[in-house]
């Protein structure tokens, strides 16, 4: 288990900003709002969509930060898994974007794997 410096900043970056400000949008919202966001992130679509493409993606950065393919091959399941519900999902809204979900899942999914 090997941490590259390089590695753990943009690690901390990346998910420390967007942390940093979902927390602080959260603490600032009122009861009702704090309840509806509860409802929002615990239904079936969100979890199926995109929060198993955050988890899975924070997974596959935590396997590429200590080089450990046992959490990054589980994150990048879960990546192709939302990008399928995802398109499935986007395909009874709009054909063509939908086509566009996969594509960009897969690049994402490429360079994590790309050593």
């Amino acid at each position: 288990m090997n941490v590259d410096t390089d590695s753990l900043v943009t690690f901390l970056i990346m998910w420390g900003i967007p942390t940093f400000m979902v927390v602080r949008t959260y603490l600032k919202m009122d009861s009702d709002d704090r309840n509806s966001a509860k409802k929002d992130f615990k239904s079936a679509h969100f979890v199926f969509t995109i929060g198993s493409l955050v988890i899975g993606y924070f997974f596959a950065s935590i396997g590429n930060l200590l080089t450990l393919n046992i959490i990054k091959l589980p994150g990048i399941f879960l990546m192709i898994i939302a990008g399928i519900t995802i398109t499935v999902d986007m395909w009874r809204k709009n054909k063509v974007k939908s086509m566009f979900t996969p594509i960009l899942i897969g690049v994402a999914i490429f360079f994590l794997i790309k050593p």
